[in-house]
Formats: C-alpha cells, structure tokens, sequence
C-alpha cells in the first residue's frame, strides 16, 4: 500500500524523505572528516612552517696586510635559521646552496661539510653561525636549505626558494646522506 509520499522501491521500500535525509547525513559526516584531517595537516605544518632560514653577511671580514696597507680579502657569510614557533626544532641542517648561477641548488648536491651547519637544536629565536667565504662570483646569488625535526617527531626540508615539504621516513642525516656519527653543534656555541 502506498501512502501519501513518495516511495522508491529497493529491496523493499524507503521512503523519499528519509533517503535524502541519510543522504544529508552521509554528506555532513564526509564533510567533516576532511575538515578533521585538513586541521591535522594544519596542526602538523603549523610549527614546520615557522622555520626558515637565509645567508648573511658576517660583520667581521678577513683582512690582510698587503705592502703596509690593510686589505679586506673576502666578506665572511653566516647561515641564520629563525625559529618563530614556541618549541625547539631538532637535527637541524643549514646548507648553502644557490638560487642563481652555476652550482648546487639542491642541498642534497652540496658534498661534504662546506657551506653546512649542523646544529643539534635551536630555540626559539634567531640564531646566525658563521661559516666563512662562499664564492659569490659570476652573478651567483646564494640561497639558505634548512631541514629539521619538529617537536612531534616530523621531519621538513625549506628550499631556498620557500617551499617547505615533509621528509618522508627520514631523518634530515639520511635525507642529505651525510656520513655517521654527525657531530653535531651545541645552540649555545658562538
């Protein structure tokens, strides 16, 4: 017997009010999973994306004597990685590389320890370590990598061009291949 509504028969019948009533429903509870799951990749970049770094300009230069007369002999470079989150970051990896010119862009192509700084934490704040000449000839303008460990255990990778992705089942040591045991930098060494 039909009554005054709308039935669709499937396997028995439903009525229409109530199948766009589990449709909404349906639709509401999808809604908000991926509301859920885009707060927790928020939640999760929120401190990565605090961290960035760059390449300074030291204040002190190298300066020689050459024929009674003082001569600076090349500007000394700092890389400075500021820490705007409320929490430590671990393993944290300054790379030198280039954004402009011929040489490595990627931090991952720089070899050995040159042009890299290795500090075991950092709080927050900023913190600059000076590393000494980088060749800034032919037009090569330089850029700052910084990979981490957040406070949850997460591993991120800056490029020097801003963008911040997640290292995926790898510590920033393994992401650069660097050889073990790192010795790794106290935050509080000048």
């Amino acid at each position: 017997m039909i009554t005054d509504g709308v039935v669709i028969s499937f396997n028995g019948q439903i009525d229409f009010g109530t199948a766009v009533a589990f449709l909404s429903l349906a639709l509401t509870l999808l809604q908000w999973i991926v509301s859920l799951v885009r707060g927790r990749r928020a939640a999760a970049r929120s401190q990565a994306s605090a961290i960035c770094a760059r390449v300074v300009r030291m204040s002190e230069r190298e300066t020689a004597t050459v024929g009674g007369c003082r001569a600076d002999i090349a500007p000394q470079f700092g890389l400075e990685v500021m820490n705007n989150s409320n929490d430590l970051v671990y393993q944290v990896i300054l790379t030198a590389v280039l954004v402009q010119g011929a040489g490595p862009e990627d931090g991952r192509a720089v070899e050995g320890s040159d042009g890299r700084v290795l500090l075991s934490s950092v709080a927050p704040g900023k913190t600059v370590r000076c590393i000494g000449h980088l060749d800034c000839s032919m037009h090569k303008t330089l850029g700052c990598e910084v990979a981490f460990t957040d406070r949850h255990g997460r591993s991120w990778v800056r490029k020097s061009d801003g963008h911040l992705g997640m290292i995926r089942s790898k510590t920033p040591v393994d992401y650069y291949g660097l050889m073990q045991p790192v010795e790794w930098m106290d935050f509080d060494e000048p």
